[in-house]
């Protein structure tokens, strides 16, 4: 009889030890699709411009389909570097007006960024072939 509420109670625990990490990693997850979600369609818009005119639909959902894996492996990388305590204070913060405007403006940030990052792998061409040779 003890062995079995031994093992009542070792199961019970994991359990709850699974649920904690399963909550950790849910709202590690709402923190990426908050700051990287918007972003990833700025990112994604080129890639969709390649695609024909009929196929981008389908393509589009494809892309979005194949991002519940993403987030879940962002996760990971979160939760290695991030407690449970710090991403509550992350999200917490992302929930204040200031939080919120900068999760709106940051897919133009973004945008902005990719648009002066291309623009300054361009400014090095020429530094770069001048230590190729």
């Amino acid at each position: 009889m003890k062995k079995v509420v031994c093992i009542g109670i070792f199961l019970l625990s994991f359990y709850g030890f699974s649920q904690e990490t399963s909550s950790f990693e849910t709202k590690t997850i709402e923190l990426i699709k908050m700051t990287s979600g918007q972003q990833f369609e700025v990112i994604m818009d080129p890639l969709v411009k390649m695609v024909p005119e009929e196929n981008r639909e389908d393509f589009k959902k494809e892309l979005r389909d194949s991002t519940s894996e993403l987030y879940s492996q962002m996760a990971e990388i979160y939760m290695k570097n991030f407690t449970e305590e710090d991403i509550d204070k992350i999200l917490e913060f992302y929930h204040t007006p200031v939080g919120e405007k900068m999760v709106a403006t940051l897919p133009e940030i973004t945008k902005e960024g990719m648009e002066l990052g291309q623009a300054w792998g361009m400014k090095l061409q020429p530094i770069m072939a001048k230590y190729m040779q």
